[in-house]
């Protein structure tokens, strides 16, 4: 889902958190919010969605999220449960005016950013190196381990998964598998990458040759489009809705 897409999908949200709602006077010019008990179903399974969007595209340390919580537990701080859900369609409205206003940020769009100019910027070069034949098989190589590094870190600094300064591939890989945020064949893969890339900053460069350098190009567009699409949501390498965000292990 793009980000206009992902900004009607919050309205859409938001306007169906309002619908099947009646004002009821309460005492002392007080009142509250109601809905039938079928409506409040609806609403109940909507506000859940709402929160995991919330979550997902706010940030789960957000004000946005946190706020959107404690109205739904909190019942509208008393009122009842559908002044409290209510309200998230009110925070899920202003969330999208200041995303379009460009006050805020999509949580995770600035790191999605970074690995998808990695991608183009760095592996653009990597091309332009293998296809120059007076050059060592060893710079694309090198190339290829930064660019592998960037996302990696774009990634772990995004989901606020911590990793030690001097991390390099095989650490940040495995905190982010800590973090069950790619699978265990991801790190396989992204080991194999780090161990090549290692050989040929060590100099070793008998062990290396164009066509080695060649599967790690092609190791490393595969591995970049998967963290892409690990920043972004599962299955997909752009934006994606809750329903599509089951976490792959």
């Amino acid at each position: 889902m793009k980000k206009d897409q992902l900004l009607d999908y919050a309205d859409d949200l938001a306007h169906r958190l309002r619908t099947g709602l009646a004002w009821k006077d309460g005492e002392y010019g007080s009142g509250y919010w109601e809905a039938d008990k079928k409506e409040l179903f609806r609403l109940v399974a909507t506000a859940t969605e709402a929160r995991e969007f919330l979550r997902l595209y706010a940030g789960p340390d957000s004000q946005w999220f946190t706020q959107a919580a404690d109205l739904y537990v909190n019942h509208g701080e008393g009122q009842s449960r559908e002044t409290g859900i209510r309200a998230i369609g009110d925070l899920l409205d202003a969330w999208s005016r200041q995303v379009r206003a460009g006050v805020i940020e999509i949580f995770g769009e600035r790191a999605l950013e970074e690995i998808s100019s990695t991608r183009t910027d760095l592996m653009d070069q990597v091309r332009h190196l293998l296809e120059d034949k007076t050059v060592h098989s060893a710079a694309p190589i090198v190339l290829c381990g930064a660019a592998l590094e960037i996302a990696l870190r774009a990634i772990a600094d995004a989901k606020n998964v911590a990793y030690p300064v001097r991390s390099g591939i095989d650490v940040l890989a495995a905190e982010l598998r800590r973090a069950r945020l790619i699978t265990v064949q991801d790190v396989k893969e992204i080991n194999v990458c780090a161990g090549v890339r290692n050989l040929a900053a060590h100099g070793e460069f008998d062990a290396l040759d164009a066509k080695r350098a060649g599967l790690m190009e092609q190791m490393t567009i595969t591995l970049l489009r998967r963290l892409a699409e690990i920043q972004a949501g599962p299955d997909t390498a752009s934006f994606d809705s809750p329903q599509q965000s089951a976490t792959r292990n």
